[in-house]
């Protein structure tokens, strides 16, 4: 059993035979069912108390999974939003719909439907509240939602759910698709004033200038690793070639735990906020409504020598980034544990199957359920990755960072090349790999790369990522377009240190 479930107290039921003899069926019956998703952004299940974290800081969703399904093991295909949330629309990897940017090639081709499109299609009145940026109502996965509100770029949860509520109030007598979404979570981590103190220590403040200020890595030699405030310059990652973003500011362990318990009162917050909004749910409303809650990724804390999610130039793809929550609650359906492997690409296929709505033929997830009650693993392997750059205005180098894992080893395989405009391929390839190789089994933090020690589980994995490399990246259809976006939103975002 694991850590998280044990601390849970809840029993993990391989599959099938966490069902009863009478729910051995292809699932609740879902004909035109309500669907309602929830995405928290930017909180990793190892930071959740249903998942077992040292402090309680999901009461509210800890109560309302006793209802849902819980996948204990759900993957991220990113670990950036906008990758992720068109993930989420398509059943497609970042490689494959290929929208990996949010100002060069951000418009996916016409012929790949989008899940709020389909069910628009299908009599549903669809409305998302989100906090805009990587789900600005202009980005081509957010087509199909009929009713949205252009908020201002990283809105939160306290802005979103009143207007999801009055939302609800016109439309809950139709069927319906509502997507809800805030930046709650996000650097930088402050919350409202009634939750601050309940992990900070008041008379341990933290030698930050700011604390309010969002926080970047910066490549240090220097036992203690600096970081340094995001100005609208830009963050730097990993190499911080051509990229200035501000003074250098030694960042402490002491500044370390005082963010980290600034984060942890944030979730509390997100908590009450979402936890709110699930109990005030109507129950005849929930007779006939999926709701699913997730999360784009999680977060990390100097592990690695990482901060964010900036990684060797950008991405980072350890368990704390890849490893989200996802909860599934169906009208009279199962409440339990699923220890399998899930992925986010996996949620459309589940939903679409159980509304009775056919599945998109260019897709990548599989339905979950059928793998549930069949007592087959959902997934052998799950997979995560995606190309960075170049901006030349903030980095002179480009990266992919890509990783597998199955239930005993993970492996994360990162290349970084430098830009060179006007030269050839070959030339600006001169580049750097490496390979990470874990034990989750004994090492769940991921902290030993036994890359070395394992020569033989590294090749493999290595061979089985390449072979999913090859066949992701042959895309489904036409490279997407390039969208104007509004200036403003690229400027919020570098004011934030995302790039």
């Amino acid at each position: 059993m694991s850590r998280a479930l044990a601390l849970a107290g809840l029993a993990i039921l391989s599959l099938a035979a966490a069902l009863p003899a009478a729910a051995q069926t292809l699932a609740p019956d879902c004909l035109d069912c309500n669907l309602i998703l929830i995405s928290l952004s930017n909180i990793g299940a190892d930071r959740m108390s249903l998942y077992g974290y040292r402090r309680k800081t999901t009461p509210h969703l800890d109560r309302w999974a006793e209802e849902a399904l819980v996948f204990e093991n759900a993957f991220t295909p990113a670990s950036w939003t906008l990758p992720v949330g068109v993930s989420l629309f398509t059943s497609l990897q970042p490689y494959a719909h290929q929208v990996l940017h949010r100002d060069l090639r951000n418009a996916l081709s016409p012929d790949l439907k989008t899940l709020p499109e389909i069910l628009r299609d299908h009599g549903y009145r669809t409305a998302a509240f989100t906090g805009g940026l990587d789900y600005f109502t202009g980005f081509s996965h957010m087509r199909g939602f009929q009713d949205t509100v252009d908020n201002e770029d990283f809105s939160e949860f306290k802005t979103t759910i009143p207007q999801a509520k009055a939302w609800l109030a016109k439309n809950s007598s139709r069927k319906f698709m509502l997507f809800l979404h805030g930046y709650d979570a996000h650097c930088p981590y402050y919350p409202a004033p009634e939750y601050q103190g309940l992990f900070t220590d008041p008379k341990a403040k933290s030698s930050l200038a700011d604390p309010k200020s969002c926080i970047r890595i910066f490549a240090s030699p220097e036992p203690e690793q600096k970081f340094g405030p995001a100005f609208k310059a830009g963050a730097c990652g990993g190499l911080r070639t051509n990229c200035s973003p501000g003074p250098e500011v030694p960042l402490t362990s002491l500044d370390m735990d005082y963010l980290s318990d600034m984060y942890d009162e944030k979730l509390v917050e997100v908590d009450a906020l979402v936890g709110g909004f699930l109990e005030s749910l109507d129950a005849k409303l929930l007779e006939k409504t999926i709701v699913v809650v997730f999360s784009d990724h999680g977060e990390m804390f100097a592990k690695h020598g990482r901060f964010g999610r900036v990684g060797n130039i950008r991405g980072t793809l350890y368990d704390d980034v890849t490893h989200v929550p996802l909860l599934m609650r169906f009208p009279n359906g199962p409440r339990r544990w699923v220890s399998g492997l899930a992925q986010l690409i996996d949620v459309m296929p589940t939903v679409l199957q159980e509304l009775g709505l056919e599945m998109p033929r260019q897709r990548q997830g599989a339905a979950l359920l059928p793998a549930l009650l069949s007592g087959a693993g959902p997934n052998r392997y799950v997979y995560a990755g995606a190309s960075y750059g170049p901006y030349p205005a903030y980095y002179n180098y480009s990266s992919e960072n890509d990783m597998i894992r199955d239930e005993h080893w993970k492996l994360i395989w990162e290349h970084s090349f430098p830009f060179t405009p006007g030269k050839s391929s070959a030339a600006a390839r001169l580049s750097r790999q490496s390979v990470e190789l874990y034990d989750i089994q004994h090492d769940p933090q991921e902290l030993h790369d036994v890359a070395e020690a394992q020569p033989d589980v590294a090749k493999d994995l290595l061979d089985r990522l390449r072979a999913w490399q090859g066949a992701t990246r042959r895309a489904p259809g036409p490279a997407p377009a390039t969208k104007a976006i509004p200036q403003a939103l690229l400027d919020k975002a570098r004011e934030r240190g995302y790039w």
